[in-house]
């Protein structure tokens, strides 16, 4: 599923519909997508002003991270929906169906891990709009604060549907070493995020 050639109506039409893809999961790679557009925003209004001209080595690194970051969401997105349909392919099956019982395992491994890459991702674009506080125009301080919170918000939406996902995992040292993993994503995500707004409203 290339979500990103389809129109926005469209996305919306069949996240509507009684299908098991796209769900929560690619929702919040768009959410992601979106925080970094707006991040862009923010730097495309502070460009070729005087004021922050001493920055602009930031800007531009900050450019090109969001750019990227912007397509690997997009990415992460149409991933989260492969990687469901292929898992609820199986679930489908008897559980002794020789197919389901080679490929369960490595099905869920890919539904757990690709919302972590997306927690992931959103740990960066949060580290980023923080080193933005400040030396961005401050006309756009909400734009820049609403970015955080959006990326914020698909860290907890790619936490729940992580955790949905671990628990069908049959080693549990596996299961223990991403729950971890989740727990520390999404409060580290939160923390920067309460930071941010905290920052922008004190520029």
């Amino acid at each position: 599923m290339n979500i990103g050639d389809q129109k926005f109506n469209d996305f919306l039409s069949v996240l509507a519909s009684k299908e098991p893809v796209p769900g929560g999961g690619a929702t919040s790679g768009i959410l992601t997508a979106l925080a970094t557009s707006l991040g862009s925003m923010v730097i495309a209004y502070t460009e070729g002003k005087n004021k922050y001209a001493d920055h602009q080595p930031l800007h531009d690194d900050c450019e090109k991270f969001l750019h990227a970051a912007r397509i690997e969401s997009m990415e992460l997105a149409a991933a989260d929906a492969e990687s469901y349909a292929s898992l609820n392919a199986l679930w489908k099956l008897d559980k002794d169906d020789q197919k389901r019982l080679e490929q369960w395992e490595d099905a869920v491994e890919q539904a757990a891990n690709v919302p972590i890459r997306t927690m992931e991702l959103c740990h960066r674009v949060l580290l980023t709009l923080e080193t933005m506080v400040g030396k961005t125009n401050k006309m756009l301080v909400s734009d820049l604060n609403t970015a955080s919170i959006l990326a914020k918000c698909s860290a907890e939406i790619a936490a729940v549907t992580a955790r949905i996902n671990i628990p069908l995992l049959q080693d549990n040292a596996r299961k223990i070493e991403l729950d971890e993993k989740v727990c520390t994503l999404e409060s580290t995500c939160c923390a920067l995020a309460m930071t941010i707004g905290k920052s922008c409203g004190d520029v």
